[in-house]
C-alpha cells in the first residue's frame, strides 16, 4: 500500500512538471516569435533604403550620392551651398526598369564614357554613405526630350570632360551633362546656375585637375548642389546609411 501511494504521488508530480514544461516552452516560443517580429519591423539598413528609394523613382529624377573615397569628399567642398553630395545622375527607364545615367571617370569606369547603372549599383553601400532623390518640374514632353538627348549622347559614347570646359559638348562631367540635358529638354526653361570658384578653390581645383592656375581661375563650373538648389527642383527623399 505504501509503495502504491508513493507511485501515485510521483505520477502526480511528474504530470504537474510536464504541464509546467509545456507551458514554459510555448511561452518561450511566443516570446521569440514576437521578438523576431519586432526586430524585423525596426530593422532599416542601407539595402532597405535602396529598395525604398527605387519604389519612388520616376523618369527624369535626379539622384545624387556621397562616395566613401577621399576624392569625393574633396569634390563636395566645391559646392557653394550644400556639401552633402559629390556625384549625380539622371533616372531613365528601360523596359520598365530604372537606370541612373551618369558621367564617371576613374578605375570604376576605365572608358570614361557616359554609363548607366541600377540604383543598387549607383548607391552601393560598400562605396557610398548617402544618397538622395530630387525631382524637376517637367512635363511629359520635356521628359521625352530629356530621354532623347541623353540617349543620343549615350549612343555617341561621349566621354568625361577632364578640362571642365562648359563651352564644349563633345565631353562633359556629371553635373554638366545633366545641366545641358535639362536646358535642351526644356528650351532653357530650367537653367542651372554656374559657380565661380574662390581663390582657394581655384588653387585646389588646379591641383585636382592638373591644370595651371591661370586656366582654372577663369572657369565657371556647375557644382553638384547647383543641380538641386534650383527652384525647379524638389527633394523627394534623402537617405543616410550611417544613421539608424
Amino acid at each position: 500500500m505504501i509503495v502504491l501511494k508513493i507511485y501515485r504521488e510521483m505520477k502526480r508530480l511528474i504530470t504537474i512538471l510536464l504541464i509546467f514544461y509545456f507551458v514554459y516552452v510555448s511561452f518561450g516560443n511566443t516570446n521569440k516569435q514576437n521578438a523576431a517580429t519586432i526586430s524585423g519591423n525596426n530593422c532599416v539598413g542601407p539595402y532597405a533604403m535602396i529598395k525604398d528609394g527605387q519604389s519612388l523613382l520616376k523618369e527624369g529624377d535626379l539622384v545624387v550620392r556621397l562616395n566613401r573615397d577621399p576624392a569625393s569628399r574633396y569634390i563636395r567642398d566645391f559646392n557653394p551651398h550644400d556639401k552633402s553630395f559629390s556625384h549625380s545622375g539622371i533616372v531613365l527607364y528601360e523596359n520598365g526598369y530604372p537606370y541612373i545615367f551618369h558621367m564617371l571617370n576613374g578605375e570604376k569606369n576605365p572608358g570614361n564614357e557616359l554609363r548607366k547603372d541600377s540604383l543598387s549599383q549607383f548607391c552601393d553601400p560598400r562605396q557610398n554613405v548617402a544618397y538622395a532623390i530630387f525631382r524637376y518640374d517637367m512635363n511629359a514632353n520635356e521628359i521625352r526630350k530629356l530621354k532623347e538627348c541623353i540617349y543620343k549622347w549615350y549612343g555617341h559614347g561621349i566621354r568625361f570632360d577632364f578640362s571642365f570646359n562648359l563651352a564644349s559638348d563633345d565631353s562633359m562631367y556629371c553635373s554638366e551633362m545633366i545641366s545641358k540635358a535639362l536646358a535642351e529638354a526644356t528650351g532653357k526653361r530650367i537653367s542651372i546656375e554656374t559657380t565661380k570658384l574662390t581663390t582657394k578653390q581655384v588653387a585646389l581645383f588646379s591641383a585636382y585637375t592638373h591644370r595651371p592656375f591661370t586656366y582654372t581661375s577663369k572657369l565657371q563650373v556647375i557644382s553638384i548642389d547647383d543641380l538641386y538648389t534650383n527652384p525647379s527642383c524638389h527633394l523627394i527623399k534623402e537617405y543616410n546609411y550611417t544613421k539608424k
